[in-house]
């Protein structure tokens, strides 16, 4: 089973999260909460990882509902030291599950810093449900929640280096998407961000449903959160971008990638665009998960 591709089908079910979408949805979530709640975490061992993952559960001040995340630590983890931490997201019909007991990330990670070609670092997958990870009045306050909400709940619960420069933010289709949107409305809080296979669309929306109304509701809230828009407005010039896709991915996804990859280079950003053979599936990412895991640890 292909893990966390877009499914068409499950496109045709957004007509029920559409309604209700305005040009007044940016303003109205401005005033989210800042903070969770801190609490202390539920903790149990994640099914088919790694000793050293744990699955969390902890409640969303902004969602108002408790909300779940698996987090990978390293080898010799201490919590006198202070660690890297890096923020993965999971592609649409998936769940926080995704990088670490699908595609093993836990466990290439554990290879790459036992051969001491990256710095330890602390991997956090989050559930975003099939949100895009963007303020919604239909949805729910998910951008909030990633940026407010789970960053302090992290830093408050694990010897994070709580510094921008050692903060990541990275996903695949869907999380590509909703990993730029966040790094690049939010470039004070992340030193990298990473866009595997990104859900970027540009022109063909065949079979999406109402997708492009529900994230696009107007060319106004469109300028506000399409990523290749965003590369032209933003002060990204302290950020380093990773790009990649495959040549064969079945939602041509290639297209909107290049597009971003080309404003970034104009706009003198630091980026990088691999284009590789293979299509929109696990056997792609896994496939390049150390070169990910490089892009963000790398020595």
């Amino acid at each position: 089973m292909k893990i966390g591709c877009i499914a068409i089908v499950c496109f045709l079910l957004l007509g029920s999260l559409v309604s209700g979408c305005s040009n007044e949805e940016q303003a109205e979530t401005t005033n989210a909460a800042n903070a969770a709640i801190i609490s202390e975490p539920t903790n149990a061992p994640a099914e088919g990882t790694s000793p050293n993952v744990q699955k969390v559960s902890f409640y969303s001040e902004a969602l108002s509902k408790d909300m779940r995340f698996n987090i990978y630590l390293p080898i010799g983890y201490q919590s006198e030291n202070k660690y890297p931490v890096l923020y993965l997201i999971h592609g649409y019909g998936s769940n926080e599950t995704m990088w670490l007991s699908g595609l093993g990330l836990d466990k290439t990670a554990d290879t790459l810093q036992n051969e001491g070609k990256i710095k330890p670092l602390i991997i956090v997958t989050p559930q975003i449900d099939n949100s895009y990870g963007f303020n919604s009045t239909s949805a729910g306050n998910y951008s909030d929640y990633l940026v407010k909400d789970l960053i302090q709940y992290v830093d408050s619960h694990y010897s994070t280096d709580a510094t921008r420069e050692s903060r990541y933010i990275g996903g695949l289709s869907m999380g590509g998407w909703a990993a730029l949107y966040n790094a690049f409305t939010h470039p004070e809080l992340f030193s990298k961000v990473g866009g595997h296979s990104p859900g970027l669309w540009v022109d063909d929306w065949t079979n999406t449903g109402d997708l492009k109304n529900w994230i696009y509701p107007s060319d106004e809230i469109r300028a506000q959160r399409d990523p290749i828009l965003l590369a032209e407005t933003q002060d990204l010039l302290g950020i380093s971008v990773y790009l990649d896709c495959g040549d064969q991915d079945s939602y041509k996804f290639y297209l909107g990638t290049e597009a971003l990859y080309k404003k970034l280079q104009s706009q003198n950003v630091k980026s990088e665009y691999h284009r590789s053979p293979g299509g929109h599936d696990d056997i792609y990412w896994r496939t390049h998960a150390s070169e990910y895991l490089l892009f963000y640890a790398g020595k």
